[in-house]
């Protein structure tokens, strides 16, 4: 789940696959202050409200005052905790009465959208997730959810139907009967629970998901050790069915759905 989002269902021996255009929100591309996951950058992000309280950790153990942006897993960590507090509505605006209870150090406004001060400074510069971000993250995340959806849909399965999903490359998934799996640098530190709550991996629990590292590193290694694992790499291509989402009844429909938060 990056750029591009590529799912792959694996159900009863049959492989179907999409490449969903989410776009380069969740590697921190085109956010007032996103970046990829580097030394320096924001990883993890805890908000609630009532009182105030903003928890967080950054790559390299950096102070937050240091930081020098946030990585797509900080940006899903806020997705979700704002919407449980409140600060986030449905459709990823700020509520306003929720926003002026934060305290003002922390309160600016981003070219005339709501934003959210990290690091308790109102100032040009400062540490922030506005509007602005919220909106692209949900459009990314809009685009791997119909994803989802429609590879499930297209097997007559439900998400609850998998036994696991297993997040794969560099913030990917691929869903059998069995799991699913997540790996990957972002899915190796991605809060899982986070992910569902706001609808990234739409229907899936928990207890679904299995996170398995760098298999597409892996398996280049595996290929450049054993060449006869080319030819079996190969085969298995070859068996994968590929689903134009673009060209799917009903696609945009579920993209527009997942705009919203749960």
């Amino acid at each position: 789940m990056g750029t591009n989002g590529e799912i792959v269902l694996q159900n009863g021996g049959n492989l179907t696959a999409c490449a969903t255009a989410a776009g380069p929100a969740f590697e921190g591309c085109g956010l007032r202050c996103g970046t990829r996951a580097r030394n320096g950058a924001v990883s993890d992000l805890q908000l609630s409200l009532d009182p105030f309280h903003l928890e967080s950790a950054t790559i390299g153990k950096i102070p937050l005052a240091r930081a020098n942006g946030l990585c797509g897993s900080a940006y899903v960590d806020f997705l979700a905790t704002a919407r449980a507090c409140g600060l986030l509505r449905e459709n990823g605006r700020f509520d306003c009465a929720a926003w002026q209870s934060i305290p003002s150090p922390n309160r600016l406004t981003d070219d005339g959208e709501l934003a959210l001060s990290l690091t308790g400074s109102n100032t040009h510069g400062a540490l922030r997730i506005s509007e602005v971000d919220v909106a692209l993250l949900l459009q990314a995340k809009a685009a791997i959810g119909a994803g989802i959806d429609i590879l499930l849909e297209t097997a007559g399965i439900g998400a609850a139907d998998l036994g696991c999903v297993y997040l794969a490359g560099g913030f990917g998934m691929q869903a059998d009967l069995g799991c699913v799996y997540l790996a990957g640098g972002f899915g190796m530190h991605l809060n899982v629970a986070h992910a569902i709550a706001i609808g990234l991996l739409p229907g899936i629990r928990e207890d679904q998901v299995r996170v398995v590292g760098n298999t597409a590193l892996a398996g280049a290694l595996l290929a450049l050790l054993d060449h006869s694992t080319l030819g079996k790499m190969e085969k298995l291509r070859a068996l994968v069915r590929v689903i134009e989402l673009n060209l799917v009844d009903g696609f945009e429909d579920r993209y527009i759905e997942h705009l919203m938060l749960p």
